[in-house]
């Protein structure tokens, strides 16, 4: 009835929530004059939380992991989120540095911000801490100067993370050109694989984009991949392959300005990550680039040293990911069962959401009324 919006769900008014039975003038007082905006907030983001509490599930099949793990139930994600947001809120209404940036968050969806609290388990202080982090080194990357890297000054537009897309012009550049890739599978512990491989195409897209652009178009696709409840416990295992680096690139990484950069995103991914780090792959690095590679090792935290591997030959990343799933640089022939090591950023990401799917179907008990959709593009959708 129309009078249960907020007579019964909203958590706000007292009154009306202790009544066992509704009463006509209730009902009345109800539909057309709630107990105040707030209750009115509250109830339309229950129904929202409601309508995405499955989307943000893990497969039944990695349950009893989450719990152990991350000591995750039901009651315990939707009490950390309310907190989440209930400090977000506050922040903003006290006006704080960076506020818009806060509001913009407490406007994200459930799925968005539970990235945090799984990444910090679900110690709502600690993912509060990561998510203004996170917003900062955004701010940083927005803010850094044309001129970073190299590049010529005014030949980068500004371009702000909360604007950006999968399909905005900078991401594109990144993708068609797969200084980012990922595979159509994940890793043998579940997670998913991104794979870097600087070369002398990088200095071409930080003169063009910026190095802040750059790596804010980056960020961006690390978060499409995030936004997955398998992602979220299983994380992600980054594979930067540099056996094309070149000697132009690796002195340019070397500048104070870039080191600077370097340093952020170290503890970005330390202590401010929205997603769990599983494993840093540096595979074939050149003997130039070795002082490099220990200056990035100086700027990691212990537990991420502890998950850094240095190999020379790049089979010996097999031990991580299945040969069939890399490309043919890595000693496979692209694993044409699984689409193909060479598909598209997208491609990949829909194996990764379909895989999920038909797991999870899969352990659905047949004679179960709820309706099977899941996180499917709306154009594979089928009737059933």
């Amino acid at each position: 009835p129309p009078y249960s919006l907020f007579s019964l769900v909203c958590m706000g008014c007292s009154s009306s929530r202790d009544a066992e039975t509704p009463t006509a003038t209730t009902r009345a007082s109800a539909t057309t004059l709630p107990c105040s905006e707030r209750c009115m907030r509250d109830s339309k983001r229950t129904a929202r939380s409601r309508r995405h509490s499955r989307r943000i599930d893990v497969p039944s099949s990695l349950t009893l992991r989450a719990y152990e793990e991350l000591g995750e139930t039901s009651e315990l994600r939707a009490g950390s989120l309310q907190q989440l947001r209930s400090e977000l809120a506050t922040l903003v209404e006290q006006r704080v540095a960076g506020w818009e940036d806060l509001q913009r968050a407490l406007e994200q969806c459930d799925l968005w911000l539970v990235r945090f609290l799984r990444t910090r388990k679900y110690d709502s202080a600690r993912a509060l801490h990561a998510l203004r982090g996170n917003l900062s080194l955004s701010r940083y990357l927005e803010g850094l100067p044309a001129r970073t890297g190299g590049a010529k000054p005014g030949a980068v537009a500004a371009v702000r993370f909360w604007d950006l897309h999968i399909e905005d012009s900078s991401v594109r550049y990144v993708l068609d050109r797969r200084l980012l890739a990922t595979v159509p599978g994940r890793a043998r512990d579940g997670s998913v694989v991104v794979l870097l491989s600087p070369s002398s195409d990088f200095l071409i897209a930080w003169g063009r984009l910026g190095v802040g652009g750059f790596t804010l178009a980056v960020l961006k696709l690390i978060e499409a991949l995030s936004l997955e409840p398998r992602t979220q416990l299983c994380g992600i295992t980054v594979v930067v392959d540099l056996r094309r680096a070149s000697s132009a690139l690796i002195s340019t990484s070397l500048r104070p300005d870039m080191l600077r950069l370097t340093e952020r995103l170290a503890s970005l991914l330390g202590s401010k990550a929205a997603f769990r780090v599983r494993g840093l792959w540096i595979v074939g690095a050149p003997w130039y680039a070795r002082a490099l590679v220990n200056l990035v090792r100086t700027f990691l935290s212990s537990k991420l040293r502890s998950r850094l591997h240095l190999c020379s030959a790049a089979e010996d990343l097999h031990a991580a990911v299945e040969e069939r799933l890399l490309p043919a640089g890595f000693g496979a022939g692209g694993g044409a069962d699984e689409g193909g090591a060479e598909a598209s950023f997208e491609e990949c990401l829909l194996a990764l959401q379909r895989r999920e799917s038909s797991t999870r179907t899969s352990l659905r008990s047949s004679s179960s009324s709820e309706p099977l959709v899941w996180q499917r593009p709306r154009h594979e959708l089928s009737p059933t």
